[in-house]
């Protein structure tokens, strides 16, 4: 799994690429989403585009990281989720938690 931080205003967007399993450094996601509150994002906007899979595992630290940004105040949203990872969502009975958009300009727009 690799993770970039950038800042496009007062949202916080963190990039995932690669496999999302167990098998990564665990909590490495949560604690992106984190230090990007500790900066005074208050909205977290997280670009799936360039994941491939995510298993049970990280699909938990992606509710950890919902839960985080929502704790202060701040909302937490999906961009560019690969249809198997809406599925997936959809599975787990997640798809009514997370917001999600189809291009990064209109995420960013809709947190204002």
């Amino acid at each position: 799994m690799e993770i970039r931080e950038r800042q496009n205003g007062d949202v916080a967007i963190v990039e995932l690429a690669g496999r999302l399993t167990i098998n990564d450094e665990p909590g490495q996601l949560k604690e992106a989403v984190a230090n990007a509150v500790k900066r005074g994002a208050r909205n977290v906007l997280l670009h799936l585009a360039g994941v491939r899979y995510i298993d049970s595992t990280r699909l938990g630290e992606l509710i950890a990281a919902h839960v985080t940004v929502t704790r202060q105040g701040g909302r937490l949203k999906l961009v560019g989720t690969p249809d198997r990872i809406v599925e997936l969502l959809a599975l787990a009975g997640l798809d009514g938690i997370f917001e999600r958009h189809a291009s990064e300009d209109e995420a960013v727009k809709s947190f204002n």
